[in-house]
């Protein structure tokens, strides 16, 4: 099979794959919702602030470097295997022991049991890690996408099991857990490879050189992304906490969705075409295009329906949450494209450029927070709307120059989806200002005419497009039927 045709499959599969796991993540998030209050939601939203950072150490980078490295051996997976478990019980370790200081630091008793059960994902991780690079690297995103699918589904009865059963925090944490380990089983039996008792430090080495790059880059990222987490649990406490990563997850739909599932896909063909870059610049401006076709209506649609959509969905008690999803949700639009950075500094061996980037980009979110905070938990939401405001041009025109383009063929590429959107967010506004439906009409409302005023934009602006896609639809029915 040539690099095309595995490229087309493997989005196809990893589409389907978020198509599933999103509705999963809807229906269960919001019944979870609907049963637990908003503050459990941050108890277990202060254990991951760690947790999910120290996970980011359990493959050190090696894992995309594999992806990278035209002609890695089994030395090299074998010898990244065994460093990967022995940090993996590492981080156990360290937070087992630690675990009574998080729980003194965030005044949460409960945190000490909660942190030695969420950690042992660790060790479960740290052992499937290559199998799961493997498949990305031979474009094998069919398995991957049905592991997912049944380590979800099996993870998420067992929290609609407990949160029946009032187990509370419980739920979630046992989802995760449970989650994890079918996932781990199930990778050993996807992937023919299996470690050899090798540990070559010159293999490590030589894939430090990349790996750590990545590392720095994505460490920075995460706490650019979760400083936030942090300072609201520190100071604001578990309730506010829980209504910010409930809004902040929402923001992340079109990311995971959409944008990381391209990233994933297109990350190790681009690896394999980077020495072509008017290809990636023509493949580039494609990707994005489609990309803005989907999350700017749905992002900035959110952000003016975010009143309807709390209450409905989620109740009165989570009402609080309104303000920082309208926030958040135009955030969300721009970062579906900026999330692509990564994909170019990655491909073209560049880390280094992309970990001096975030390092830069952390340090201004972080004064940010400090400053936001003082003005309660909108005041997080606008400080990280301003910030995210003023690191859009420098960040993003560096990345794009790495690929010889600019921000203008950037603009004539996403100009359809862009005046498309301005027209529907106008549409909504004037039903915000001048009306006064029930939540239920308003909401129906909104959504229909936005749609309307959106799809007329793109008809006129995008039809090459929307041809496209109608014939490979129906190109995909008759081969169906």
């Amino acid at each position: 099979m040539d690099l095309k045709t595995k490229v087309k499959k493997s989005l196809v599969w990893s589409f389907g794959d978020q198509i599933v796991s999103q509705v999963l993540f809807v229906i269960f998030g919001i019944f979870l919702a609907r049963i637990l209050p908003p503050s459990v939601f941050g108890v277990v939203g202060m254990v991951t602030i760690f947790t999910n950072f120290a996970a980011l150490f359990i493959d050190m980078g090696f894992g995309t470097a594999l992806i990278q490295k035209k002609d890695a051996d089994n030395e090299h997976y074998s010898s990244v295997f065994w460093l990967n478990l022995g940090i993996g019980c590492l981080l156990y370790a360290l937070f087992f022991f630690s675990a009574p200081l998080l729980s003194t630091f965030f005044k949460q008793p409960q945190l000490t049991i909660l942190v030695r059960v969420i950690c042992l994902s660790f060790i479960i991780s740290s052992l499937t890690s290559i199998q799961s690079n493997l498949l990305i690297r031979e474009l094998k995103f069919k398995q991957k996408v049905i592991i997912n699918w049944i380590s979800v589904i099996i993870g998420y009865t067992v929290a609609f099991i407990l949160a029946f059963n009032n187990y509370g925090v419980w739920s979630v944490v046992w989802m995760t857990i449970v989650t994890s380990s079918i996932n781990s089983i199930l990778y050993w039996f996807s992937t023919s490879w299996y470690p050899s008792f090798i540990f070559n430090k010159a293999k490590i080495k030589e894939l430090s050189r990349f790996g750590l790059n990545v590392l720095g880059d994505t460490t920075v990222n995460y706490w650019s992304r979760n400083f936030d987490n942090f300072i609201i649990a520190r100071v604001l406490g578990s309730t506010d906490l829980g209504l910010y990563t409930r809004a902040y997850s929402l923001m992340l739909l079109p990311l995971r969705n959409i944008s990381a599932v391209i990233t994933k896909v297109m990350f190790p063909a681009f690896a394999k075409k980077q020495d072509d870059l008017v290809a990636l610049k023509k493949y580039y401006l494609l990707i994005i295009r489609y990309i803005s076709l989907i999350t700017f209506p749905a992002m900035i649609g959110l952000s003016l329906v975010s009143k309807e959509f709390v209450l409905l969905f989620f109740g009165d008690k989570w009402a609080g949450m309104i303000p920082l999803l309208s926030i958040l949700s135009v955030i969300g639009s721009f970062q579906s494209i900026l999330f692509l950075n990564g994909m170019i500094y990655n491909s073209l061996a560049k880390a280094n450029i992309a970990f001096r980037i975030s390092l830069i980009v952390n340090f201004i979110l972080i004064i940010a927070f400090t400053i936001g905070v003082n003005f309660g938990i909108k005041g997080m939401a606008f400080s990280y709307l301003i910030a995210s405001v003023l690191l859009f041009y420098p960040v993003y025109s560096t990345a794009i120059k790495q690929i010889n383009t600019t921000l203008l063929e950037v603009f004539l590429t996403l100009k359809g989806s862009v005046l498309g959107t301005l027209g529907m967010a106008l549409c909504l506004f004037l039903i915000n200002y001048f009306t006064n439906f029930s939540l239920l009409t308003g909401f129906i409302i909104k959504i229909v005419s936005g749609s309307i005023i959106y799809f007329g934009f793109i008809y006129y602006y995008e039809k090459e497009i929307l041809k496209t896609v109608m014939d490979k639809c129906a190109g995909v029915l008759r081969n169906k039927l």
